[in-house]
């Protein structure tokens, strides 16, 4: 700022001396308001411009919502311009990577590992931008082969889902627990398969439902799910799926069901916070926000794989439902993961 000041200050002196010698023939206040404008523009011309491609609404108090936030954190950072799309489907994923690349953004990310293959098309074509993926990678692209302009953030929230398996395994008293998922995609098979996992770690007879809705903005179509999950006989739900979760959360909360949280503590969205056992937390705005550092170091791209060995996922604290005891066992559960000594393997299978 200081700078804009003195070359502001300097041209305007430069201009009055001009006018003073008789050397201009245009008004000094108009020569001044033309240098101003040059120096505003300047000042306002942005350090990078940032956009973000998302698969729902930022209104969902989970996925969609904290990815704001992390781009909030960015601008908050410097002088940077940015953008979003809400409710973008993998399909649409290309066309927009496309035109955000067009419009002049220096740095394009797409909220989910749905979005890969798109990002991988269109990061060819524009190698100076730099793209950022929350999620795996491609499976049928070899690490070596992918564009060297993106990185990948391979976030283990399988972690987070086999721990609320085993919650829900320790918590039923009906023998039924129940998943529910959003967009079919690798993430929530992940989750689902890694719930089914943690509850089979504590007792393998007890009996896993699940549903992969298809969306991520259906608050009704997850209520839905949710009730008829609870009509045959499920106690606990893991739901994964933004504003579709939402309405699992409200069933819950309405027939007296335990439930979990996903991505930020949502015990605080129901009347009745201590049926949620505890939230699955993601460190989103983290890892968005912490990609601008890793950009100006140079050698952007690849692949990093974060979980709960480094906080970027990591649990919410027990409700008042959770007794003493079960707590103290899933806590070890915890800790086991992060030293390495249980390995949860992402699985993206659909069975």
């Amino acid at each position: 700022m200081k700078k804009v000041v003195a070359l502001l200050l300097s041209a305007v002196m430069a201009i009055g001396m001009m006018a003073g010698c008789g050397t201009t023939e245009a008004p000094v206040e108009s020569s001044v308001a033309s240098v101003v404008e040059s120096v505003e523009s300047e000042a306002a011309e942005a350090e990078m411009k940032i956009a973000v491609i998302l698969p729902g609404s930022i209104t969902d108090e989970s996925w969609n919502h904290t990815a704001y936030v992390g781009l909030q954190a960015i601008e908050a950072m410097g002088n940077y311009e940015t953008a979003y799309t809400e409710n973008i489907t993998a399909d649409q994923a290309e066309e927009y990577f496309r035109n955000y690349c067009e419009s002049g953004y220096d740095f394009v990310l797409g909220h989910g590992a749905q979005y890969g293959d798109a990002c991988c098309v269109v990061a060819e074509e524009y190698p100076e931008v730099n793209f950022f993926i929350t999620g795996n990678a491609p499976a049928d692209i070899p690490e070596e082969e992918l564009p060297t302009n993106i990185m990948f953030s391979d976030y283990r929230e399988c972690e987070g889902a086999y721990v609320c398996g085993v919650v829900a395994a320790l918590m039923t008293e009906s023998g039924k627990v129940g998943y529910v998922g959003g967009g079919n995609n690798t993430t929530q098979q992940s989750d689902k398969n890694a719930f089914i996992e943690g509850v089979a770690s504590i007792d393998p007879a007890i009996e896993v439902k699940t549903v992969i809705t298809g969306t991520f903005d259906d608050t009704a179509l997850g209520k839905e799910t949710a009730i008829a999950m609870i009509e045959e006989g499920v106690d606990v739900i893991l739901q994964t799926c933004d504003h579709t979760g939402l309405g699992v959360l409200e069933a819950c909360n309405e027939k007296d069901v335990f439930c979990f949280g996903y991505t930020t503590d949502q015990s605080t969205l129901i009347e009745k916070p201590e049926l949620v056992l505890t939230s699955m937390l993601i460190d989103i705005p983290f890892m968005i926000s912490s990609q601008i550092d890793l950009i100006k170091a140079g050698n952007y791209g690849g692949v990093t794989f974060p979980g709960l060995h480094d906080g970027v996922v990591s649990m919410s604290a027990f409700s008042a439902s959770v007794p003493a005891e079960v707590a103290e066992q899933v806590n070890a559960i915890v800790d086991q993961i992060k030293a390495g000594e249980i390995v949860i393997t992402p699985n993206y299978s659909e069975n």
